[in-house]
């Protein structure tokens, strides 16, 4: 791995067909230009000027300057365009600040205008100057913040047309918002693009490996790390990012030393707003190994960074975790106060008052009102209607009220993973308080729909069924998941993924409801899981034809037959 990082790295091949015509074109005129700039350099160097010549040339540049410098359309023009220049900055600083205020606010009413300003002023810049990428890479954000996906796309489209497909900040965009939308094919092919169009952008290469790593392609994850460090270093930029990226993939190896090594070199490359998330993840190593001093000593530290809504979070949810409850307490409410737009930091000091220890108890009356408000935060927050539902269920004993807040939670975002696991634990409470397998099935199957590599849910599964005295499906459940962790560990060994080290660094029983009530609820939830099943089965269409059509009407995009 060090001679790698001595060596010049190659951009990856594209992993998805051919790049498109326009980015052919684009490559081919870059080495066009610089294979004509090699040669006018060459002959200007071969080239001697005698001295009178030399003489003659001074002059001629000394009468050409000052008749520029006392033209007055040329002082006028070149003031003109800066004055222009500075106009779109200003803007341009407007609409992201606009839109980061909009992050901010928790009112629903001030943050979707906060957002529409923010659009206006993005707009005004693209018509001004249609080939700024910077614009076309905010007005996508935020219309993905509005939630308006498609529109976004457009708009990264246009962006691509009017740069010619030479920015690759719009690319990584493009590819990163259909990652979220979980179409990891185009989301490779235009990470792909975007390394063509600029293969100095690192954190296309970042980008791209956490998309491989969530795909649980690590070798591959790993070479794209290495080539971002290298072009890193080429450049003399530190990304401590990439630290970081590399040393969660060396503590998915179980080398906890070289991960250490890479915390280090991550938080040593800038100042604590750049290497906060590298205090954070090294803290949580840290957790994870029992060292809870060192890691409550990063923890602490992480604080400081100017982006440190996840260390906060991480600190709470690691100190409730630890049993001091009243101090993780206190720590998510000065979080919650510091962004009380953050769903996430809402919903976990919500939790924090369905857990109790020695010295505290659980306040259900409190926390069913702070879950409300995290839900006001964010409305899609899965989680937050996940913990809800279980401290109704496990603390109030409200039944009821714990399947009212699954089904909202399933709503908010029915085909997610996080859908799968709320479909899981309704299976297990219809399975735990009424002993009706025959629902709970049913749930699972649809939890099992989502996730079908899930081996937590096929063993949760056949646990329930094995409970009732059906051992032989309960078998057949467990083989199913063996099989299917037989596989993925084959496909583990399979790649190969040597530790990467730094340059400096060396290795060192429950009460059922009545009869009738029993049967009205089998029909509320039989008829919900009749819609989501519908509705799963909708989407895996739309799904399919929109693959099928692809390539057709994308003129940016990699295509198998090209003219």
């Amino acid at each position: 791995s060090r001679s790698f990082f001595r060596s010049r790295p190659t951009p990856p091949r594209a992993s998805c067909g051919r790049l498109s015509s326009s980015l052919q074109a684009v490559a081919l005129r870059r080495k066009s230009t610089s294979a004509c700039t090699r040669r006018a350099t060459v002959k200007s160097n071969s080239c001697s000027l005698t001295r009178k010549e030399e003489q003659g040339l001074e002059r001629g540049t000394r009468v050409y300057s000052s008749s520029l410098s006392s033209s007055p359309s040329s002082s006028s023009s070149s003031s003109s365009s800066s004055s222009s220049q500075t106009d779109l900055d200003l803007r341009l600083y407007r609409a992201r600040k606009k839109s980061r205020d909009g992050d901010r606010e928790v009112n629903k009413t001030k943050k979707r205008a906060l957002y529409k300003e923010s659009e206006q002023l993005f707009r005004q810049v693209i018509r001004i100057n249609p080939r700024n990428g910077r614009a076309y890479v905010g007005l996508a954000k935020t219309l993905e913040r509005m939630k308006q996906i498609d529109l976004a796309k457009r708009v990264l489209e246009d962006g691509c047309a009017a740069t010619k497909g030479e920015n690759g900040h719009i690319w990584q965009v493009w590819a990163c918002l259909e990652a979220k939308q979980g179409d990891v094919r185009k989301a490779r092919q235009y990470f792909d693009a975007a390394i063509t169009a600029d293969d100095t952008l690192i954190s296309a290469y970042h980008s791209w490996a956490m998309l491989e790593q969530r795909q649980r392609n690590y070798a591959k994850a790993k070479q794209l790390l290495v080539k971002a460090l290298a072009r890193a270093e080429q450049e003399e930029k530190p990304q401590s990012h990439v630290y970081v990226a590399l040393a969660r993939l060396a503590e998915r190896g179980k080398d906890f030393e070289a991960a250490r090594a890479w915390y280090q070199r991550g938080v040593s490359s800038g100042n604590f707003r750049d290497c906060g998330p590298a205090l954070t993840s090294w803290a949580i190593l840290e957790a994870k190994q029992g060292n809870i001093q060192v890691s409550r000593d990063l923890f602490r530290k992480s604080l400081k960074g100017a982006k440190a809504r996840y260390a906060w979070l991480s600190l709470g949810t690691w100190e409730q975790r630890w049993g001091n409850i009243s101090e993780a307490r206190e720590i998510l409410k000065e979080a919650n106060e510091l962004f009380p737009a953050d769903g996430a930091i809402a919903q976990a000091y919500a939790q924090a008052f369905t857990k109790s220890s020695e010295d505290v108890d659980s306040d259900m009356d409190l926390a069913r009102e702070l879950f409300g408000k995290a839900i006001e935060v964010d409305e899609d927050n899965q989680h937050a209607y996940l913990s809800w539902a279980m401290g109704e269920w496990l603390l109030a004993k409200d039944v009821d009220r714990a399947r009212d807040l699954f089904q909202q939670g399933i709503w908010s975002g029915p085909t997610t993973n996080q859908a799968a696991k709320l479909f899981s634990t309704w299976a297990h409470l219809e399975a735990v308080e009424d002993q009706n397998i025959e629902l709970a099935r049913n749930l699972y199957s649809c939890a099992y729909k989502i996730k079908p590599r899930s081996t937590k849910i096929l063993r949760n599964w056949a646990k329930e069924e094995r409970k009732i005295g059906d051992r032989l499906r309960g078998q057949e459940l467990e083989v199913l998941a063996q099989s299917i962790q037989t596989d993925y560990r084959r496909k583990l060994d399979s790649q190969v993924v040597q530790t990467v080290w730094p340059d400096n660094a060396l290795p060192s029983k429950s009460n059922s409801v009545s009869g009738i009530i029993g049967e009205l609820t089998v029909e509320i939830v039989d008829e919900f899981i009749t819609k989501w099943n519908n509705y799963f089965e909708s989407q895996k269409r739309a799904n399919r034809n929109v693959n099928l059509g692809d390539g057709q009407a994308q003129f940016f995009t990699f295509s198998k037959n090209q003219n």
